[in-house]
């Protein structure tokens, strides 16, 4: 039999990953032999990794213009960018690796300044913790949600649903949010001609113009979801008729711009409240939105045994269920079944008649019940998970931290680090150089004042030196730290400039609180009160400058017409006009004399 020879399908990425995760094995304990089969390594180039103390991904061939472990700090330092959402794209990449080397007045081995598009990709193969991919847009309001809220907010939630007894019963747990649905779809990927046969991109009909309706889903911990609550646009149709085919039960609604205001949540409630079970009470969990926080709304939720709790303020982007397991399916299954509506009917339009008919057809086509499971589990809130979210959720705070007076995360230098960083810098590249490379090669002879100073300050900031034999490749070792001085200068974490902030709504978490909703109330009626006030002397301030007199005691002016005379009287001594009524309906001659209470005081 002829013998053949495997290809290597191995790529560089996965390569340098093993070697890199056998190291690290074989420092926390492992042998090497042990360790070489266990990750299908090679045993000898493990070995003279660990003994010369080399950089995992070093290879034969030429080396990168920058040294690994600069190439590193340059990885760690775009992970930590990326996870605060202010990544870099491959083009800032080179960039900034052009502008670091203008710092350094350094240009390429090829004698550019910037770096090609082929260093980008072997730079990439070099580091497999990183990978190109697409950023989800996040607003800046919940870029300030730290993990100290969301914990603080979990503590509460699960103090709640232990009070009111329904921890364990998912059927008694809510979640209802609104989203809205384009008549227009979306582009996808399809198969189409190459560029070489049609130019341009493959053209997708819509069948309408763009618009779009709003829905607001509920749906249960266990997976039931109420039928859905339709709002349109005004005016509404006499004769139409838009449910046609449309989910059993679903309620249509109509709004001055076809959004969910207070009165069309109040609605949504009572909708709500005909189809959840009769076993009450029951927990809705809603957003912070406003058109969902008014006194009538919290009233009628706890008359029905509705107890409303609020999310964590600009958090729904990880505790809302309905965003984090429902929506993105759901929204899929729409833009599906406009597709298939097109291919059997090119000329067919997505209007106001049909679009009841597509959602239902679009909820048909997911497994609601299993999705709603596993939103709630995902976000943590059923079963109560507050360990559900890592760190990387709340990555984007680091860079608000002087905002949110929280501490700034700087990494802890001793002494002798400082004092080397500092000793280093004035050395120039060569000659340091020059000292890794006798350090080393195991040179102890202190022949210099520098090179022994360098010598003890290195050993004391960074440990023993491993004396081995001469390195034949020329890569700089784990230990040659100091060579990333100015690489690290160069990434810097930016810090967001301190910036006034709105003030939050200062509303607890369970809204339908009895104390919550009775401070409510008597804030309402104290808000009238100073509206009616404001009003008054609004309307006495404009009579006066019009010269018609006014009651001193209610503020309003003295008739224009007959029709509306009522009976006034004068103070004889500030001579200010009352009405008869605002004083007690006193019965008084001419002769006599009146005084008002102001002048009585």
């Amino acid at each position: 039999m002829a013998k053949t020879k495997m290809a290597n399908q191995d790529s560089d990425r996965k390569r340098g990953k093993r070697m890199k995760e056998a190291v690290d094995a074989v420092r926390k304990g492992g042998s090497i032999r042990g360790t070489a089969k266990r990750f299908n390594v090679c045993r000898t180039s493990l070995d003279r990794r660990l003994k010369n103390n080399l950089h995992p991904f070093i290879k034969q061939g030429q080396k990168p213009f920058l040294d690994l472990f600069e190439e590193d700090k340059v990885s760690q330092w775009l992970r930590e960018m990326a996870s605060r959402g202010i990544g870099l794209t491959p083009s800032q990449l080179r960039d900034f690796v052009a502008d670091y080397l203008k710092q350094r007045s350094m240009t390429m081995p090829n004698g550019n300044k910037r770096p090609s598009h082929g260093w980008y990709v072997r730079f990439m193969r070099r580091h497999p913790e990183l990978k190109r991919r697409k950023e989800s847009l996040r607003e800046g309001a919940r870029a300030y949600v730290t993990a100290d809220d969301a914990e603080k907010w979990f503590a509460s939630y699960d103090k709640f649903m232990g009070e009111i007894g329904i921890r364990h019963e998912p059927e008694k747990l809510f979640n209802m949010d609104e989203s809205g649905f384009d008549f227009g779809g979306k582009g996808e990927f399809v198969l189409a001609p190459t560029k070489e046969l049609m130019k341009g991109n493959p053209p997708r009909l819509t069948g309408n113009k763009k618009e779009r309706l709003t829905a607001a889903f509920c749906i249960s911990a266990a997976g039931a979801l109420i039928p859905p609550f339709l709002i349109y646009p005004e005016p509404k149709p006499i004769n139409a008729t838009f449910l046609d085919n449309a989910f059993p039960g679903t309620e249509i609604q109509y709004t001055k711009k076809g959004w969910m205001d207070s009165a069309t949540f109040l609605l949504f409630l009572r909708h709500l409240d005909r189809h959840i079970l009769s076993d009450r009470p029951v927990v809705l969990l809603i957003d912070s939105v406003s058109s969902h926080m008014s006194v009538d709304i919290f009233q009628f939720a706890k008359e029905k045994n509705i107890e409303l709790y609020r999310l964590l303020p600009n958090s729904t982007h990880f505790l809302q269920p309905l965003d984090n397991g429902v929506f993105g399916g759901l929204k899929k299954s729409w833009n599906t079944v406009l597709r298939r509506r097109l291919q059997e009917d090119p000329g067919a339009k997505t209007t106001k008649l049909v679009f009841a008919e597509l959602l239902n057809k679009a909820i048909n086509g997911i497994d609601m019940k299993r999705a709603a499971v596993s939103a709630f589990r995902a976000t943590g809130t059923f079963p109560i998970n507050k360990n559900r979210h890592g760190p990387e959720i709340f990555a984007t705070a680091r860079s608000f931290e002087q905002e949110v007076g929280l501490p700034e995360r700087s990494p802890q230098k001793t002494s002798a680090q400082e004092a080397m960083e500092v000793f280093s810098s004035i050395l120039s590249t060569p000659v340091r150089a020059h000292y890794n490379k006798r350090m080393l090669e195991g040179c102890d002879v202190e022949t210099s004042p520098s090179f022994a100073t360098y010598r003890r300050l290195h050993m004391r900031a960074f440990g023993p030196i491993i004396e081995a034999n001469a390195v034949t490749n020329s890569q700089s070792t784990a230990a040659d730290i100091t060579v990333s001085t100015s690489i690290g200068d160069c990434c810097q974490l930016p810090m967001a400039t301190p910036r006034p902030r709105r003030r939050k709504l200062d509303l607890p978490n369970h809204v339908t609180d009895p104390a919550h909703i009775k401070s409510m109330c008597l804030e309402t009626l104290e808000k009238a009160r100073k509206l009616e006030e404001k009003e008054k002397k609004a309307q006495a301030k404009y009579m006066a400058a019009k010269g018609r007199e006014t009651c001193k005691f209610c503020k309003r002016a003295y008739p224009k017409t007959s029709s509306e005379a009522v009976d006034w009287i004068a103070c004889d001594v500030c001579n200010g006009w009352f009405h008869v009524l605002c004083v007690g309906n006193i019965q008084i001659t001419v002769m006599e004399e009146f005084v008002c209470i102001f002048c009585k005081k």
